[in-house]
């Protein structure tokens, strides 16, 4: 555990979560269900949260209980896979692929005081946290794809067991290893959970909250605007090629291609990600039901249905999820996918990334002194002559595909394999 253990204690006044130390995911379960409240969360040098004692541990084990890493599900299974974007182009486009997530939450918030919890930008967009909605306006701060570890207070685990309690419907989303806390933590509570919907995110990992707070202080720095907006999956450019877009008083101040925003390239280089993301346990075995994503690839498979503002890979993981997605039938076009289709794009869905060869060199510079100007300098996070000629290839391979396909094949399969309407 991070942070000093108290000595001279015997064994059992020692909480059980002490034996997870660097496998600890930040989900904050464990403070959250214990009874004392002998635990905090709290941020390292990286800004990513541990469990912190101060004292007064009971033994009661909840807090071993309650996390993630320690107690983990059977693996999901997958009632159906598929394709799916709302009808509502409009929604699309304002949404990360296409749109599911809101019109999930939708459907929830219409149900006679249904509630969703997800994660939101806080502190002037340096941080993000998990929050609380209940009409559409306050969903809105829920959507859009946030590449920043949420935090998940003491107060969201209360709220969603409140919630249920009441006999409210409620969607609680987030990475995989929060679906699986939250779970833990309701069944500890022996919480009713028949009118929860859990959905998680395909994950690539999640990175330092430090790191983001220095690049989110030098962007306002830069631009002379405090930024107080932004959108990481911007379609100014299309949906494929996403741009990170950054506002000040809802005017855009600076955007730019995701390849080339370097926040996202030490992201997507795995150089800032958390060292329990290296290994998550969560993968495919948290319990949610129903997992989303983008459907990257899909303009290989069913060239006809890619538009430009996005496309959703949904796995339904229980029937529950699975009801939920053909209910949306009328407002969402979807069709039959394959778990192969599935995964060509999104490996992430089942596997951990490797982490960047000089990861622990990136960190120890980002929890040092060392100005983002100078870190800029030093890490360009340039892809090597190799793999730009392997992106090549497969961009032209890509290209030829397509051709073929289009040409081929024209029309939409239908039947099972296609539902709702453009």
């Amino acid at each position: 555990m991070t942070g000093a253990e108290t000595s001279g204690h015997a064994a059992r006044n020692v909480p059980s979560i002490s034996c997870v130390g660097d496998r600890c995911c930040g989900c904050g379960a464990c403070a959250a269900i214990c009874p004392v409240s002998c635990l905090d969360m709290t941020p390292d040098d990286l800004g990513f949260v541990h469990p912190v004692y101060h004292g007064g541990c009971t033994g009661c084990g909840l807090c071993a209980k309650a996390c993630p890493v320690l107690e983990m599900g059977e693996t999901d299974g997958v009632a159906s896979i598929a394709w799916a974007k709302a009808s509502e182009d409009g929604l699309r486009r304002r949404s990360s692929s296409g749109a599911i997530f809101g019109l999930l939450a939708k459907e929830v918030l219409s149900d006679d005081g249904g509630t969703v919890y997800g994660a939101a930008f806080v502190d002037g967009c340096r941080a993000v946290a998990h929050r609380r909605a209940d009409d559409e306006c306050t969903l809105d701060r829920l959507m859009r794809s946030k590449y920043v570890q949420s935090t998940m207070s003491r107060a969201i685990y209360e709220g969603v067991s409140r919630d249920l309690g009441a006999g409210k419907s409620v969607l609680f989303s987030g990475t995989a290893c929060q679906i699986a806390a939250m779970r833990n933590y309701l069944s500890l509570r022996r919480v009713p959970c028949e009118r929860l919907l859990l959905v998680d995110v395909i994950c690539h990992g999640v990175p330092s909250p430090r790191l983001w707070r220095m690049w989110v202080d030098w962007m306002s720095h830069t631009t002379g605007a405090k930024i107080d907006e932004i959108n990481f999956r911007s379609k100014s450019s299309g949906w494929l090629t996403f741009s990170v877009a950054y506002s000040s008083a809802s005017e855009e101040v600076r955007t730019s291609v995701f390849s080339a925003d370097w926040y996202m390239k030490a992201f997507l280089g795995n150089a800032s990600l958390r060292k329990s993301c290296l290994d998550c346990p969560a993968k495919r075995c948290c319990g949610s039901d129903m997992t989303l994503g983008d459907f990257w690839g899909i303009q290989n498979i069913h060239p006809e249905i890619e538009d430009g503002l996005g496309v959703s890979a949904v796995t339904c993981n229980s029937d529950k999820g699975r009801v939920v997605l053909e209910g949306l039938r009328g407002l969402v076009a979807y069709g039959d996918a394959t778990w192969d289709e599935v995964m060509v794009g999104n490996p992430s869905l089942t596997r951990s990334v490797a982490p960047h060869p000089r990861r622990d060199e990136f960190l120890h510079d980002v929890a040092g002194d060392m100005t983002v100007e100078d870190m800029m300098a030093k890490w360009t996070f340039e892809p090597s002559i190799w793999n730009r000629i392997r992106r090549f290839v497969r961009g032209k391979l890509g290209a030829v595909v397509r051709r073929a396909r289009s040409v081929g094949n024209r029309t939409l399969r239908l039947g099972s394999s296609y539902r709702g309407e453009n």
